[in-house]
């Protein structure tokens, strides 16, 4: 007996291979994404963190008002930390910025990609990501600070994963922003080229090495002096290890998607051999006559969907592993952070995940499923009995028939209807989390540019007594405030009333702020609520009371009187360390930290646009493509199921146009009315999941679609729709009144 099941599965293979083809394609799909993101993320956390160790990464850093005397430094190093000074000067290269170290020896080391170390005072090895970006190579020359430059190398330090120019900036734009590595002797020379776009930046980076943590390393150097700058822990760091934290949502993400879309897709499986037990209710009673049990049946019944997802599951994860799918995964995040060519790594749990994963969702979800539909009594299963059901008789008084008929054609379809339904959701839930995305990147290109209205900022490092000419002074500093795990930068920003460059209407008090509208949407904020911020290097809480939201996307922003900002942090009545102007101001290079204009931050504010493309299109087609396959199969389901009726209504003499109007245009409603609701329904989850998503990221959420956006995917599904349901067509063509005569009694 278990021959002839086997001969069937193999017939029943022959006779729908199309159909598994298609459903296999689609579990292989759904396993090559998941494993490339999944796999991709792995190679990057695990990547990351071993390039850290080789390369000696900093625990932290701190910077100091002048350079530490030798008697500083080895009181410190007394304590069992290990120090290294990381000295830069920022230069002017036409339109961007190219920091200058001097060769690292003991921390933060240089992994190189091409060429070797400079040598002498007429080398240097570039940053790999301003390479890219600015079309260098191994042998150009360059003119720094008026002194020519030939690069030998190009490469990449653990410090600057996330390139970014400075601390606070929200995006790294290589193309603006790079580094580069020197000798001592060529670091002097620029240095006394006095053409460095801001003075010499003292920043020492540090290892623990065990000995103390960060907190008491810090006491150590104020209890040298009052020098202390500015203090980071490398776990405070946005640019070390941004691109494994970046990394850590995704893969999460793949791996709940998987198993969502798997569902879906042996669910629709089951549909397939709910069909065939139908078809062949006769043969399966005479079976259960014959002394054959209601388990090897359902085990008959569960071979080859297990088989296919099994197959299709390690075909996916094959591909999710092979050049086209971990690099291509990981080429977003090399376009973006600066990293060393990391080496795949191969996870045994993933291997795993891809192929045992789908046929186990394969055979729990048809178990639930077509369970029952083989329970039923023998005589009944030859019979080819119908359940009976009341709501097939529902009182549909008044219509006509042609309403009738397919009202009660699609109660009868409804397992089939709901598995489109769902099909379409899952669809849409893809899609959403790629035009959201590209929303969300769109809004914060057109409104950066919409709100700043500044000219240029500069950020001091010694204020002058008097305020240059045509300049707003204004009163910046760093806090912290976590969200969903992440301890985000919020800049607290005193201002004065009539500040022309911004519209938050400060008002006179130590506990009254105004928040932008990026800070209000990602932090959930509201007028009126508590805000509370923390300054972790005094290991300071200031709660504030929200009075307004102003407009302002270009990042976390707090605004305060300025005066009543002053008074909070004990500085004089005249103390200001940021000056924002409509025009480019003359201010000694030496006096500054950085000095930013309008147009680096609006392009600064396109690369996230630019770098998310590829995924944007990705899930689109992708989403389209699910939606696509789950309705032809379902709705090429239903005519089947209709066969006999379909053959008989021939019979009658109705023509196809005729039986498409009863059989198959009914199906409009439901997609119609299906996308009305699944639509907003999809938008409304992702738009609650979205923020989980990119919670180490930080922007604003507006993630509003236009009117248009919401009829144009309406009107593609429609679209998609009618494609299908023409090539349906030729399937009713197929089918002849000599059908009747098969499924006689």
């Amino acid at each position: 007996m278990q021959k002839i099941l086997r001969n069937r599965i193999f017939r029943d293979l022959r006779e729908n291979l199309l159909r598994y083809l298609a459903l296999g394609m689609l579990v292989m799909l759904g396993m090559y994404v998941v494993v490339s993101l999944v796999g991709a993320a792995d190679t990057i956390i695990v990547g990351v963190d071993k390039k850290a160790e080789e390369n000696k990464l900093e625990d932290g850093q701190f910077v100091v008002f002048t350079p530490m005397t030798e008697e500083e430094t080895a009181k410190l190093e007394d304590t069992g930390t290990s120090l290294e000074a990381m000295f830069y000067l920022d230069f002017k290269k036409e339109q961007s910025t190219l920091r200058v170290f001097q060769n690292r020896k003991t921390i933060n080391l240089v992994e190189l990609d091409e060429g070797r170390l400079s040598e002498n005072g007429k080398e240097i090895v570039l940053e790999k990501r301003y390479c890219e970006e600015n079309g260098i190579q191994i042998g150009d020359s360059l003119k720094v600070g008026g002194i020519p430059l030939e690069v030998v190398g190009i490469g990449s330090v653990p410090d600057y994963d996330a390139p970014f120019k400075n601390l606070a900036d929200r995006s790294a734009d290589s193309s603006q922003f790079g580094f580069g590595f020197v000798t001592e002797k060529a670091y002097e020379s620029l240095k006394n080229s006095e053409q460095s776009e801001k003075s010499e930046e003292y920043v020492y980076s540090y290892r623990l090495n065990g000995k103390l943590t960060d907190a008491e390393l810090k006491e150590e150097i104020k209890a040298e002096g009052n020098n202390l700058l500015h203090f980071l822990a490398a776990k405070d760091n946005p640019r070390i290890k941004a691109s494994a934290d970046d990394q850590v949502i995704n893969k999460m993400a793949g791996l709940i998607a998987g198993v969502i879309v798997m569902i879906l897709f042996t669910y629709v499986i089951s549909v397939f051999v709910i069909h065939g037990i139908e078809r062949e209710s006769s043969v399966i009673g005479a079976l259960y006559a014959l002394g054959v049990k209601r388990k090897e049946l359902l085990r008959h019944y569960l071979m080859l969907p297990s088989v296919i997802t099994f197959y299709a599951g390690i075909i996916g994860t094959l591909l999710g592993y092979s050049r086209l799918g971990v690099n291509v995964q990981m080429g977003d995040c090399y376009r973006y952070f600066s990293l060393p060519v990391l080496k795949t790594v191969y996870s045994p749990w993933l291997f795993l995940y891809g192929s045992i994963m789908p046929p186990a969702v394969a055979v729990i979800v048809n178990c639930l499923v077509i369970g029952k539909r083989l329970s039923r009594p023998a005589l009944a299963l030859i019979k080819n009995e119908a359940k009976n059901s009341k709501i097939y008789n529902i009182d549909l008084k008044g219509m006509g028939f042609t309403g009738r008929f397919r009202i009660r054609q699609m109660i009868r379809e409804a397992r089939t209807g709901i598995v489109v339904l769902l099909g379409m959701f899952i669809s849409l839930l893809i899609m959403m989390l790629g035009i959201n995305c590209y929303v969300l990147c769109r809004h914060i290109s057109k409104e950066t540019r919409q709100d700043i209205r500044y000219g240029y900022m500069y950020t001091y490092k010694y204020p002058e007594e008097k305020v240059p000419e045509g300049g707003e002074a204004c009163f910046a500093k760093t806090l912290k405030k976590e969200v969903l795990g992440y301890n985000l930068d919020i800049t607290l920003l005193g201002i004065s009333p009539d500040n022309p460059y911004f519209d938050a209407k400060v008002t006179k008090g130590k506990n009254k702020v105004i928040i932008s509208s990026a800070m209000a949407e990602k932090y959930q904020l509201a007028e009126g609520e508590k805000l509370i911020l923390s300054d972790e290097e005094e290991q300071m809480d200031y709660a504030f009371t929200i009075e307004g939201i102003t407009q302002f996307s270009a990042g976390f922003y707090v605004f305060m009187n300025i005066d009543s900002m002053r008074e909070l942090f004990l500085e004089s009545q005249d103390y200001y360390n940021v000056v924002f102007s409509d025009r480019k101001l003359d201010i000694a290079s030496e006096r500054l930290y950085a000095g930013i204009s309008k147009e680096e931050i609006n392009k600064a504010s396109d690369v996230f646009t630019d770098l998310m493309q590829p995924m944007i299109y990705m899930m689109t087609i992708l989403s389209a493509l699910i939606f696509c396959v789950v309705m032809y199969l379902m709705i090429k389901v239903m005519i089947e199921r209709s066969a006999f009726g379909i053959s008989l209504m021939k019979i009658f003499g109705y023509h196809t146009k005729e039986v498409r109007k009863l059989y198959l245009n009914g199906n409009f409603y439901i997609i119609a009315i299906g996308a009305a609701i699944c639509l907003p329904l999809s938008k409304k989850v992702m738009d609650f999941i979205y923020p989980v998503l990119i919670a180490n990221v930080a922007c604003g959420m507006n993630l509003r679609f236009s009117r248009q956006m919401y009829f144009g995917i309406y009107g593609a599904i429609l679209l998609l729709y009618f494609v299908i349901n023409q090539l349906l067509v030729k399937k009713l063509d197929r089918m002849v009144p000599a059908d009747v005569i098969k499924n006689r009694e």
